[in-house]
This record gives structure tokens, sequence and C-alpha cells, in this order.
């Protein structure tokens, strides 16, 4: 028996091969970065309350006699002590957000972006919404809502 045929790969085989890895690596990416993407956006919103959480906390338990709020920047925020925020101060206490997430909106009573606690109750003027969102994509939200009552909850 006489075997005729090439006992070699193609070019067009190799083309071929390499064009469907290429397409399944970048599906396969786009899986990933999506996935953290989401994983960006909930972890930092459950730390934005935290940090709303923290600062209730503070003013409730009057630690150094004062009153604490938080300030709501794009890509922080910011626990300060008083009644107004200032960005020199030292007493600061600022959470940076991850590159992936920014505070898209702020919405509070009296405008702003500052929601400041009062002693002994925890209740705050300064009460309504902020929104997180992908840097990369607007559509992808996550939204804390702030009550009059101080208690802050994702939405």
């Amino acid at each position: 028996m006489k075997h005729s045929g090439n006992r070699g790969v193609s070019l067009v085989e190799v083309l071929v091969v390499i064009a469907i890895l290429a397409v399944l690596s970048v599906i396969t990416f786009q899986t990933f970065y999506r996935m953290n993407s989401n994983k960006a956006i909930e972890t930092d919103t459950l730390r934005v309350l935290l940090e709303l959480q923290k600062a209730r906390s503070l003013t409730l338990s009057s630690k150094n006699s004062s009153q604490y709020g938080v300030h709501f920047a794009t890509t922080s925020v910011t626990i300060f002590k008083g009644t107004t925020f200032d960005a020199a101060s030292s007493t600061n206490l600022t959470m940076t957000l991850s590159k992936a997430v920014n505070i898209a909106t702020t919405s509070l009573a009296g405008g702003g972006a500052d929601v400041i606690f009062k002693r002994l109750t925890g209740e705050t003027s300064h009460y309504g919404t902020t929104t997180l969102s992908l840097t990369a994509s607007s559509s992808v939200t996550k939204t804390i809502m702030i009550y009059e009552t101080g208690v802050a909850e994702i939405q």
C-alpha cells in the first residue's frame, strides 16, 4: 500500500486554529473582565455603606465629644469630624474607590455631598441617595439609600 498524502499541516489549518483560539481568548477575557467589574462595584458599594455606618457609630458614641459626617467625592469617601468637611483636616479618614468604580451621583436633601449625623440620635438632615457606577459603563450602577434616621442600605 502506498500513501500519497502529505503528513504535514497546511498553513490554512494553522491559521484556522489560531483564529479559533483568538475568538475563545476574547470571549474568556470579556467574561473575566465583566465578573471583575461586577465584583468591584459590589465591594465598593459595601465599603461605602460601611463608612456611613462607621461615621454614624462614631457620632452616636460621641467620640471626642463630636459628631461625624461622610463626604462623597467622585473617587473617594471621607469620614470627617465636626459639622463641616475640611479637605485639609488631619482627622479625615479617606477611603478610595477602586479604579473601576466611581460615585456617579449624590442626591441629598439640602444639596451638597456631605451626610452629617446628629449626636445622640444618629439622624441626619442630609438624607437621600448616592449612586456608584462602573467607570467603563455607566449602565451598571448600585445605589445606597440614606434615610432621615441615619440608617443606610443598598438598594
